[in-house]
């Protein structure tokens, strides 16, 4: 399969720096099937991590003060969002035959399975 468009959409935030934020990455493959990601730099995640440090300060008899990250789902950790880093990535997954076990087929709310 091959893929036909790559898009990147990054978090709902003024000023994104492709450097140290995260996006929701969409592929489209020529079979117009969607497919879903989310890439995070190393910046993103410890930044996260500090903010859930300070929320354990916050909460001082509650929480240990300390920093950690725990992650739902998967993310693909990247060096930075630029298209050409995401594109490459893209590429090397498939290559390796991994993607779909980084990515999840995309469903819009509005479609319905068939009867």
């Amino acid at each position: 399969m091959l893929v036909r468009r790559v898009w990147i959409e990054p978090e709902p935030q003024v000023g994104f720096d492709p450097m140290a934020d995260s996006a929701d990455v969409l592929v489209e493959m020529e079979d117009d099937k969607l497919w879903q990601a989310h890439f995070v730099t190393l910046a993103h995640l410890q930044q996260e991590m500090r903010l859930s440090l300070d929320v354990a300060r916050q909460h001082q008899r509650a929480l240990a003060a300390t920093q950690f990250l725990a992650l739902e789902t998967p993310h693909v950790i990247v060096e930075n969002l630029t298209s050409d880093i995401i594109e490459d990535v893209v590429d090397n997954l498939m290559a390796l035959g991994v993607f779909e076990s980084v990515f999840v087929q995309f469903r819009n709310d509005n479609e319905y399975p068939p009867a």
